[in-house]
């Protein structure tokens, strides 16, 4: 009887932590190279974007600044000597 009481208990679990979000597809992410290093930019919508870099993720403040301006002005950083 315990037996089948975890695998309720488990499956119920599961069938709770399993749902997620189903909007993924609506994203707005763009990918480019900086000096040899991927960063993936994706906007929230709430003038916060999620940027990704070397395996770690920051949400930063467009502070007023639209998300294709921040795209555009953080892919063609250069680096001077």
């Amino acid at each position: 009887m315990k037996k089948f009481i975890y695998l309720a208990a488990f499956t119920l679990a599961l069938g709770f932590t399993s749902c997620g979000s189903d909007d993924d597809g609506d994203s707005n992410c763009e990918t480019c190279d900086v000096i040899g290093i991927s960063i993936t930019m994706c906007d929230n919508g709430d003038g916060t974007a999620d940027v990704s870099a070397a395996g770690q993720t920051e949400t930063v403040d467009l502070e007023g600044v639209s998300f294709d301006a921040y795209v555009e002005a953080t892919c063609s950083a250069t680096i001077s000597f």
